[in-house]
């Protein structure tokens, strides 16, 4: 049987369509017009890859940030629990996940019943988060993708420490009128963004093994930066694009009828 997961967030939009439990495609698409919209596109896309329709999904689910605005889903559901459920369904020795999304970042335990135990959310500044990537890209008018691979070569990341994302912009705009590199740069803004989801995922006991989800799970420094602030390395998720791990959750949850933690 088919089932679907859909994760709308703030900057993009996701789709997962599944065969009992094996993945048959993921989507995401950057929103290009109202989240209602992308919700639609998005999930066309992933049944298209698929090879399936509509008709043939036999249950659907939202989650994410606008996950109201899936019309076509049968319920909704936290992205916490999609998260926990995805994570534990690709490597069930993960105990400790952080989760960065376009505009908040979460850490949360699970114990060893499979339960989430601790966790741990900041949503109120943009600092550390995807839509701050992204603001900084946009200001270097490069793709943020480009850069976030990019910068991986530079020697001499430079310092951005302001939490206020204007006045990160500020540092930037200053940075480039004295002739620094680009990739210095987001290199700095990308070890900032590092050492501000270390202090969060401080906040709760941090247990071994240790996993990345959300898009900015992406991005090769502040993955770096962050296994050398926590000490840890990432666990691995089996190769599958954390970007979409909310809509998977979201599709096995389907699967599975009656979700809980």
């Amino acid at each position: 049987m088919i089932y679907a997961g859909c994760d709308l967030g703030i900057l993009s939009a996701k789709a997962a369509v599944i065969r009992n439990g094996d993945v048959l495609a993921f989507e995401i698409l950057p929103y290009r017009n109202l989240p209602r919209q992308a919700a639609v596109e998005v999930m066309d896309k992933a049944l298209a890859a698929a090879g399936v329709t509509r008709e043939d999904v036999e249950y659907c689910l939202a989650t994410g940030f606008g996950k109201k605005a899936v019309a076509h889903a049968d319920g909704a559901v936290p992205h916490i629990m999609c998260l926990q459920r995805a994570v534990l369904g690709l490597n069930p020795g993960v105990r400790t996940v952080i989760d960065v999304g376009g505009h908040s970042f979460t850490a949360f335990n699970i114990g060893d019943n499979g339960k989430i135990t601790e966790s741990s959310i900041t949503d109120m500044c943009a600092a550390g988060t995807g839509k701050y990537l992204e603001v900084m890209a946009s200001a270097l008018e490069m793709p943020v993708e480009e850069l976030s691979q990019a910068s991986l070569k530079s020697k001499n990341p430079l310092p951005v420490t302001s939490q206020c994302v204007i006045l990160a912009e500020s540092d930037l705009i200053t940075y480039v009128n004295d002739g620094h590199d680009e990739l210095d740069i987001f290199a700095g803004i990308a070890s900032s963004v590092a050492a501000k989801i270390v202090g969060l995922v401080k906040r709760i006991s941090v247990n071994e093994e240790i996993a990345m989800t959300g898009g900015v799970a992406k991005n090769g420094i502040v993955a770096r930066e962050l296994e050398r602030g926590l000490g840890l390395k990432l666990a691995n998720l089996g190769g599958v694009d954390p970007q979409v791990l909310g809509a998977y959750g979201a599709a096995l949850l389907a699967r599975e009828g009656e979700p809980g933690l």
